[in-house]
């Protein structure tokens, strides 16, 4: 069953399918947590089903069941060029026939899948060599003679070297196979890519379809407020509101706040705030500053509060006298707290943190 966002994106490709309009590659684009990956492989179902004369996938051939178990199953004809560390890649592991592993990898785990494979260290991207490697695999034969399908996870990662790398293989395709690209922004690959592809672009999700899709998922656990700050720090993504909502960070994102306010309001030091702040990773604490400071522009800029998730029921008097130039800068210095680099010493995200709180006291 297809999230209800999802299925025009895969009624376009089915529709260029049917007709015969697919070339070699497609571009998949969206935030990751809207359910590309999902949808990459419900392609891929379509693509490989050995009945080519029906609408949809058979379900019956050995290849459509070789799709029914996304945790633990793979396809010999289906592979994913992961991003993937230096490390990960000299051990040749950003190359699956996984499909959790494709999951996983673009930010929409399946349940209880987390905890299987320990975070890895050091900065991801998409690498040239695992580009030749794709190559070298698409040029073998089809194990189940109904083609091959590969997808390329967080393309806009890519390098030039490996764009360039990839720009061949599009040049020159290979018949009978498909080349996907999951990427968060078409803006973010490279013209001679966007060129040479059928680009398909998942549409946002309207505020009443994500609350209902979370509502049905929480059941008697579901409040709208805590939805839509969930929905507000996930940019709108379901799938990542209901992960928030399920860590709680939107309780954590109001006590952030309240303490914040707190520090904004009065002469002492920032201690509570920081405290808070280094309970979350570096990825929770940006989203949550960030969100903050834009709610705030957004205020200034006359938006109703009331519209607001995170600030609606806060006190503002303080917060809503900082410059609008202030906020811009301190939204720009958020990529040093959100910097994970083994240069820093430990107490360095104490430093940073409690510098930043501070430089919003000088209004």
């Amino acid at each position: 069953m297809f999230d209800p966002w999802l299925i025009s994106s895969f009624q376009a490709f089915k529709n260029a399918f049917e007709s015969g309009r697919v070339p070699s590659s497609v571009i998949l684009s969206g935030a990751p947590d809207l359910g590309g990956a999902f949808l990459a492989i419900e392609f891929a179902k379509l693509y490989l089903c050995s009945d080519k004369n029906r609408k949809a996938a058979c379900e019956a051939c050995k290849s459509c069941h070789l799709f029914d178990d996304l945790q633990n199953g793979s396809h010999p004809d289906f592979i994913s060029l992961l991003s993937s560390t230096a490390e990960e890649s000299d051990r040749e592991e950003d190359l699956s026939h996984s499909f959790s592993k494709l999951l996983r990898d673009m930010g929409t785990p399946l349940e209880n899948m987390d905890s299987e494979v320990p975070i890895s260290k050091g900065n991801k991207s998409v690498r040239i060599d695992g580009i030749r490697n794709l190559t070298e695999w698409i040029s073998q034969g089809s194990v189940l003679g109904n083609g091959k399908v590969a997808v390329i996870s967080n393309a806009h990662l890519m390098g030039d070297g490996a764009a360039n790398a990839l720009l061949k293989t599009f040049e020159e395709p290979t018949s009978n196979t498909l080349i996907i690209l999951l990427t968060k922004s078409l803006e973010l690959l490279p013209p001679t890519i966007l060129s040479r592809a059928f680009k398909i672009q998942i549409p946002m999700v309207s505020e009443p379809v994500a609350l209902d899709y979370l509502k049905t998922n929480l059941g008697e656990e579901f409040s709208q407020d805590r939805a839509r700050i969930a929905l507000s720090l996930s940019f709108n993504s379901p799938r990542g509101a209901l992960k928030y909502y399920k860590e709680s960070l939107d309780i954590k994102a109001l006590e952030i706040i309240t303490s914040l306010i707190e520090d904004v309001s009065s002469e002492g030091n920032s201690s509570k705030t920081v405290s808070l702040i280094l309970e979350l990773t570096n990825e929770q604490n940006s989203l949550i500053l960030q969100e903050v400071i834009l709610e705030l522009l957004k205020c200034k800029a006359g938006v109703d509060k009331g519209s607001l998730p995170l600030l609606k029921n806060q006190p503002l008097d303080k917060l809503i006298k900082i410059p609008a130039s202030h906020l811009l800068d301190a939204y720009n210095e958020m990529k040093y707290i959100r910097a994970d680099s083994p240069m820093l010493n430990s107490r360095a995200p104490v430093s940073l943190i409690s510098a930043w709180l501070n430089s919003l006291k000088k209004i």
